[in-house]
């Protein structure tokens, strides 16, 4: 908390000048851009600028044809959004890069997750096969294959909002419950559990200097089980009775609040907290209006860079999948839907039903 405090000081009282001049360092740039920046600006108000803005003001001072205003701009989003972009974006590009490794490169990884009972759905298949793509092998087994790369990358991404949001200026991760000081996710203790239903808290503002902001984060509207509204909004509450904060119940990805699950349930049990969605949840997790485009630049950053050090040729492997689709259905004699439902859903009894299991082998 010191250190979110520390950061966010430093950004509210730094001149415009200084964050385009940081900026530019970090890029190896000359510092002409400084020139360009406005006097009696801080650096918050100008770092919240939006994207497109930005790259007008630099493309003054850079050789038009070059993408040197944009990079600039990239730069002083991140300047803005974090005290070191370099040490988040290295941690975000590690985990896409651990990701991509796990992408399907041949048929069996797309045929079978990484649950062995995780198969490719037979019936689902054939829909695509059918419906989308015209009865084509090739466009089949691309939307397929797109499809399972993408599930990996939702996945990816929902777990990494937390610690982008959590790394921001001003902003701090709260971590799970530590094991073996008795914590537990519902009751507040001060060493294992200060902040039981937040993930992400948030130091004082200048203008209500006393109170602590606490969010609890979801990816989607819909991501709280069932149930969990009532419980998150008790917690919710609890941390408004025994801190005096103002707390959030926020869904990153959206644009309306119709349809929340969880919204109903979480406000009846803690009416002063606020449920945000979309750029209203980023705005305040950013504490600016372009909240959302300092998440998106930190992804496609990270993104550029592991997609050039995984180094995964999606048209290479498809053709490769393809290919063994192809054979092994001339090999059955019919066509690879067909020849993939028996694969899928074929098997010994002994491994399909439980009465001809040994029970100690289940």
């Amino acid at each position: 908390m010191k250190l979110a405090e520390r950061e966010w000081k430093w950004v509210e009282e730094a001149s415009a000048k200084e964050l385009v001049a940081l900026a530019s360092k970090q890029l190896r740039l000359d510092i002409t851009a400084v020139d360009a920046t406005p006097e009696n600006v801080s650096a918050l108000e100008f770092g919240n600028l939006l994207h497109v803005e930005l790259t007008e003001i630099f493309e003054e001072v850079f050789p038009p044809g070059t993408s040197l205003a944009e990079e600039l701009a990239d730069q002083v989003q991140l300047c803005r959004a974090f005290s070191d972009p370099a040490q988040v974006l290295d941690v975000v590009t590690k985990r896409v890069a651990a990701a991509a490794s796990r992408f399907p490169r041949n048929a069996a990884d797309l045929k079978v997750g990484d649950n062995k009972g995780d198969v490719l759905d037979p019936f689902i298949l054939a829909a695509n096969f059918e419906l989308l793509s015209s009865c084509s092998l090739g466009r089949t087994v691309e939307t397929s294959l797109s499809h399972k790369v993408l599930m990996k990358v939702e996945d990816l991404v929902g777990n990494m909002h937390e610690t982008l949001l959590g790394a921001m200026r001003g902003n701090f991760k709260i971590p799970e419950p530590r094991r073996g000081l008795g914590g537990t996710k519902e009751v507040i203790q001060p060493y294992s559990n200060p902040f039981p239903g937040a993930d992400i808290g948030q130091v004082p503002a200048p203008e209500n200097p006393s109170a602590i902001r606490l969010f609890q984060v979801k990816n989607k509207t819909g991501s709280a089980k069932g149930g969990d509204g009532a419980r998150l909004g008790r917690q919710l509450k609890l941390l408004e009775q025994t801190y005096g904060a103002k707390t959030f119940f926020v869904a990153i990805v959206g644009n309306t609040l119709r349809g929340h699950r969880s919204k109903g349930a979480v406000l009846r049990e803690s009416p002063n907290t606020a449920v945000l969605v979309g750029e209203a949840a980023l705005s305040e997790l950013g504490r600016s209006k372009s909240g959302a485009e300092l998440l998106l630049r930190t992804y496609r950053r990270a993104f550029r860079v592991a997609a050039a050090q995984a180094g995964y040729d999606f048209d290479a492997v498809a053709f490769t999948v393809q290919a063994e689709f192809h054979s092994e259905a001339e090999a059955a004699g019919t066509d690879f839907v067909d020849a993939w439902l028996q694969e899928a859903m074929g098997g010994p009894r002994s491994e399909q039903d439980s009465r001809y299991q040994d029970p100690g082998n289940a």
